[in-house]
């Protein structure tokens, strides 16, 4: 296989929903909190040793 055929396994399957805002412009968001930030890295890390044990 060529290395730009993309297979089925390459596909970044969503792992968590998106909640957008309708009351603000999409470019114009405020910066997240801390809290919110720091959720968003610890879901990172899980989905990336996810794929290190995976092999991906």
């Amino acid at each position: 296989m060529a290395p730009d055929d993309a297979d089925l396994d390459d596909v970044m399957v969503p792992t968590e929903q998106a909640h957008p805002d309708h009351r603000e412009h999409a470019k114009a968001s405020d910066h997240p909190d801390d809290d919110d930030l720091a959720r968003r890295t610890e879901h990172e890390r899980h989905v990336v040793e996810a794929d290190r044990e995976t092999g991906r």
